[in-house]
């Protein structure tokens, strides 16, 4: 076998190799909102995530839901384009405390009532 014909078998095998490492680049993070009490306190969240950049398509966001009840949060991101530090980070700075992280307050300062705990 010459150079040119082994370096393409090569190249070939490197190729479906590579194509079998793809994955999937979309993940779902929960978020624990213990201030998540109304429609107010969610679209303040939604807010917040949507600086990251939001849209079904072509966003690093693709999707935000609610349980009020619950006080939880999911959000199904490209974790290429994100991390769930990132996620957790922007509700952070829209006031609200999350899974490990605390409020910033300077932010929380800004919220209904019924956001901050304050009611």
């Amino acid at each position: 076998m010459n150079h040119k014909t082994a370096f393409g078998c090569g190249l070939a095998a490197l190729l479906v190799l590579g194509a079998g490492c793809f994955r999937n680049t979309v993940s779902t993070i929960e978020l624990d909102v213990p201030a998540l009490k109304s429609d107010a306190c969610a679209q303040a969240v939604r807010a917040g995530i949507e600086k990251l950049g939001i849209h079904p398509d072509d966003g690093a966001v693709y999707e935000v839901r609610f349980d009020l009840e619950a006080r939880k949060a999911w959000v199904v991101y490209d974790n290429v384009r994100l991390g769930r530090r990132n996620v957790e980070v922007a509700v952070r700075h829209a006031g609200f405390a999350v899974n490990d992280l605390p409020a910033d307050e300077a932010a929380r300062a800004k919220l209904p009532p019924e956001c901050r705990g304050d009611e």
